[in-house]
């Protein structure tokens, strides 16, 4: 079966699946919780305010009072002071004047004059004289409180002035000039203040008299709402589109480059998607790059990065080809590459320089803010530059290792998420993440941290116990909050790692299938394939989405996705009868088979036979068509899948066949270590059709021997791979039939069957009843389901378990008695089939219906006659499986109690998953329920110790070779009975039945085939 790994996302996909932009929602960030997290806001803001508060940077994105146009000294603008009027005295700066209530000094100028430790005395005149506050004041006041780094902290002493400004706003609004309510709503912002009422007044006069603002007080403006965040939604796509659409109207060329860039950041974070807005602003923006500042630069970009605008060709190939890449500050940088990898753009020349200032800048990355770090190995990974740029990407990944303590979490998560997109494994950079991820309190973690991380590391298969369980443990608390896109991911990671929660698999079944209208295909794919994966069978899951893909239309599906949710479908043995058969009317009648790859062949052909059991001839034909003219073109297990699924309805191609035989013979001998694990398939299907292919079976042989047996060599390295005792069984009985033709090969291949299975499992079996723990130990070491066709009832002799052994082929002549217990099988078989199909039957009995669809073992019937001298017989009765019920078991007479104690199955594992093994229980299969009747027939009239005692002869013929559990029921009965004479015929269930789709062109197999005859 094929095991599904969804591709790590490319280019097309990212901001869907790794959900997250980097190095957001930072500590001292004016974004606020309810902000997406998207690109690098948080250093924006931080960077914007400190250099207005300094006056280093007066370009920066965050601008302070607006002045009008800037004198010819670059002053800070948070420094500029507010006009007072044309005719007011400008007091003196002199920290030795006295601030009081003279009269010949106006609240403004005393407002403006507080000097840099002066923040009580300013705090103290707002509380006392806020009321006599000019509208003008009142938004000089708050601005003068903003530019103070304790600022912030004074909330509750200028409630007043806060309540009096909404109150003049909305009193008297033509009072304010476009220029003060611009600097108050930046106030706000910048101390973080929550004044709802005073942001929602702000925007209601702004929208009214918008024409009246002047571009850098427009912009100036929507910063503040952006970065303040209290207003509530709708007012906030208010003052955006009216901002927005005034800029329209104005035309680019009236804003300069700080208004420009301050106005597409802004618009970047209330996430404004008006594509007339951004296409303008690309158009005007393209020709003045050299214009912009660094960091006027990166805000550009990264508004349109953030709103994933990617028609924006011309500004970011003027910004590739123009911009200081070598010179930019690391945030500058970090900001950049980010934006381009978010949209798609920048060449490779574009990344070269990128690399090369990573390089050049080696030893700022031991002080540079972490959040520059793990943005750019999230910029390289996107833009799949990663691997091109190994070196440059190696100094930020060590860069991070050794500052772990430094990021956020959503720093920790970009970085490992970087790691695993551009397929770096190494174990020391996921390990030092993971330590640090571990150090973290649960609620630093965010929805997309946990569902991120936990892709990360099955990415590349990082199976570190202790992060999978805390990232595992936090997804149940989150689980409600989870998207359908989180879940998912989440689902496919814990498969991937081979992580079998039920609870968790059990509990996010509900919440996705209740967000099914926003899964795109990927989410529906990785979802099954992980169900499927870890053996979570929640067949109303499957169901449900399978039933949404057909609502959707499978048009709108790859094949490729199609074949996944199929191949999950057979995986875990549910059946959607409509689904399948719409999927294959969809690539017969639309898209035709030649549109399909090998792969999406192959998995589809062998889920529908897995799935609806029988053979769909126009189908088939067309999977045996296109399968022969690109033989070449399957790997291994695709070969096998194939003609797997040809067996499974008990139908061959012989043309097919032919061509898969010679090419895996082929690849058997020119690379035998790749092959040899897949062969076993293609030498089942060539049993199953009666071919005996010489060249197959030599080229098998020499492969096999050549790579030894699994774990019989000591001094065969732990990367060796040897063959595996189910597969060498496989050759055996294949090639069994043509020993003669093979000569020298098959004696050596008899001889390594012996020693390394037959003879261990010999030594195995105990003399007497009891004992069977070490048969059981043997069983389990070898890993064995059964013995084959042929090899079954060679080692029941040998252990003189019977006194014969039938293998009946339709090409042999069979005694009267198994041709009577076939005839009668085949009654059983119907009438259990037809009892299933009945509305009032047991949930048990429609189970087994159902399974129908998956040919497996329970569909074995059989037949057991008997007489003894004791005077007891049976004239012949057929049993098909059925569940052992221990309550029943109880109730039942203390011989059939008995019974259940002395035939004892075998617990054996079997695969239940792709990469999973699971206990099977084989109690139920029909040759042990007849062997059990029997013997609680036969211990009516006496204990098991004189059971030994009894004579007579028994028959037991079985539609398919006998499990490994059975074999050693038999044996058990054997020894139990040692004067019964026991005679025991099989046939093989596939290869009997098994018709040419060349000479018999039909819509038929074996299930038709039971219930016609």
């Amino acid at each position: 079966m094929q095991t599904f790994y969804p591709p790590l996302r490319k280019r097309a996909g990212i901001d869907e699946s790794a959900g997250q932009s980097p190095a957001n929602g930072h500590e001292g960030s004016n974004v606020q919780e309810g902000l997406p997290r998207r690109g690098h806001s948080g250093l924006v803001i931080q960077a914007a305010a400190k250099a207005a508060a300094s006056g280093t940077a007066a370009s920066y994105c965050a601008p302070g009072l607006w002045l009008g146009h800037r004198q010819a000294q670059a002053q800070a603008p948070t420094q500029q002071k507010a006009p007072t009027g044309p005719t007011a005295p400008r007091a003196s700066r002199s920290s030795s004047r006295p601030v009081g209530d003279s009269l010949d000094v106006t609240f403004q100028e005393r407002l403006t004059s507080f000097g840099a430790d002066q923040l009580p005395e300013l705090v103290e005149l707002i509380e006392a004289k806020h009321s006599q506050f000019s509208p003008v004041s009142l938004c000089t006041a708050i601005h003068r409180v903003a530019a103070f780094q304790q600022g912030s902290k004074q909330y509750q002493r200028c409630q007043g002035l806060l309540s009096t400004l909404e109150s003049q706003l909305r009193e008297r609004p033509s009072r304010f000039r476009a220029q003060s309510i611009a600097n108050a709503c930046w106030a706000v912002a910048k101390l973080h203040w929550t004044a709802q009422s005073l942001m929602e007044a702000m925007i209601q006069i702004t929208e009214q008299r918008v024409d009246h603002f002047k571009p850098q007080e427009l912009s100036l403006f929507l910063w503040g709402i952006a970065s303040s965040r209290t207003a509530p939604k709708d007012a906030e796509a208010t003052a955006a589109a009216a901002i927005t659409s005034e800029f329209l109207q104005r035309g680019s060329a009236k804003f300069d480059a700080q208004s420009t860039a301050t106005l597409a950041y802004s618009a970047g974070v209330l996430l404004v998607t008006n594509e007339a807005f951004w296409s303008a602003m690309d158009a005007g923006s393209a020709d003045r790059v050299s214009e912009f500042s660094d960091r006027q630069l990166a805000n550009l970009v990264w508004g349109f990065a953030t709103v994933a605008y990617t028609d924006c060709t011309a500004v970011f190939t003027r910004v590739a080809k123009e911009a200081p890449i070598a010179k930019l500050a690391p945030i500058d940088l970090s900001l950049v590459a980010w934006s381009m990898a978010k949209v798609a753009q920048g060449g490779q020349e574009f990344y070269d320089e990128v690399a090369d200032a990573v390089c050049c800048k080696r030893d700022a990355w031991k002080i540079s803010d972490t959040r520059n770090i793990a943005t750019l190995l999230y910029s390289l990974a996107l833009a799949e530059q990663a691997a091109s740029h190994e070196g440059a990407f190696r100094i930020l990944a060590e860069a991070a290792c050794k500052r772990p303590g430094e990021f956020s979490l959503q720093g920790l998560t970009n970085a490992v998420w970087a790691f695993a997109t551009a397929c770096y494994t190494d174990e020391r950079w996921f390990a030092v993440v993971a330590s640090e991820v571990l150090k973290r309190d649960h609620s630093e973690f965010e929805l997309l941290d946990v569902a991120n991380c936990l892709w990360a590391y099955a990415a590349v298969l990082h199976k570190d116990p202790h992060i999978v369980s805390r990232l595992t443990a936090l997804g149940k608390v989150m689980m409600t909050e989870f998207s359908a896109q989180n879940l998912a991911i989440s689902a496919w990671a814990l498969a991937s790692l081979e992580v079998r929660d039920h609870h968790f698999f059990e509990r996010a079944a509900d919440p996705f299938v209740a967000r099914l209208s926003e899964c795109k295909s990927q989410e529906l794919n990785n979802m099954l394939w992980a169900y499927a994966t870890v053996g979570v069978r929640l067949p109303w899951l499957f169901i449900k989405v399978s039933n949404h893909a057909k609502a959707v239309g499978l048009a709108e599906f790859k094949m490729h996705e199609l074949s996944i949710m199929m191949w999950a479908h057979g995986t875990a043995g549910v059946c959607n009868h409509d689904f399948f058969d719409d999927v294959v009317e969809e690539v017969l009648g639309s898209r035709g088979i030649n549109s399909c790859a090998p792969r999406e062949v192959a998995n589809a052909a062998w889920a529908y036979s897995t799935i609806i059991g029988r053979c769909h001839w126009p189908w088939m034909q067309a999977v045996a068509e296109y399968s022969s003219q690109h033989i070449c073109e399957f790997d291994m297990q695709g070969i096998g899948n194939v003609l797997w699924s040809f067996t499974n309805v008990a139908t061959f191609s012989e043309r097919l066949l032919e061509s898969a035989c010679r090419e895996t013979a082929r690849r058997a001998r020119e690379d035998p270590a790749s092959a040899s694990q897949n062969i076993a398939q293609v030498l089942s299907a060539a049993q199953a059709a009666g071919l005996l292919h010489i060249e197959l079976f030599q080229a098998a042989i020499e492969a096999f021997l050549r790579q030894g047996f699994a774990g019989s060599d000591p001094s065969r390295s732990s990367d060796a791979q040897g063959i595996g005792a189910r597969e060498l069984l496989i050759l055996g009985n294949a090639a069994k039939p043509a020993s003669r033709e093979l000569g020298d090969l098959w004696a050596r291949l008899s001889q390594f069957l012996d020693l390394h299975i037959f003879h261990s499992l010999h030594q195995a079996v105990p003399s007497g009843n009891g004992g069977w723990s070490k048969m059981e130990s043997q069983i389990s070491e070898l890993d064995l389901d059964h013995l084959g066709v042929w090899f079954t009832a060679q080692f029941l002799e040998d252990v003189n378990a019977v006194s014969s052994a039938e293998v009946f082929t339709p090409s042999s002549s069979a005694s009267a008695w198994v041709k009577e217990a076939a005839a009668a099988c085949a009654v059983e078989r119907e009438r259990a089939i037809r009892a299933g199909m009945a509305e009032a039957a047991p949930l048990e009995q429609q189970k087994l219906v159902r399974q129908l669809d998956k040919v497996n073992k329970r569909e074995i019937v059989a037949w057991v006659r008997y007489t003894t001298r004791t005077g007891r017989n049976e004239p012949g009765r057929a049993f098909s499986w059925q569940l052992e019920d221990s309550k029943k078991l109880k109730e039942a007479s203390s011989s059939a109690s008995t019974a259940s104690e002395l035939l004892r199955p075998m617990i054996t594992r079997s695969r239940v998953a792709p990469n999973m093994l699971g206990e099977h229980d084989r109690s139920g299969h029909a040759e042990r329920c007849a062997l059990m009747q029997v013997t609680a027939d036969l211990l009516q009239d006496t204990d098991s110790e004189g059971a030994s005692r009894i004579e007579g002869q028994l028959f037991l013929y079985v539609t398919h070779f006998p499990c490994i559990s059975c074999v050693c029921v038999i044996a058990q009965f054997s020894r139990l009975f040692p004067r019964l004479s026991f005679h025991l015929a099989y046939a093989d269930g596939r290869s009997i039945h098994a018709q040419s789709l060349e000479a018999r062109p039909k819509d038929a197999g074996w299930l038709d085939f039971v219930i016609s005859s």
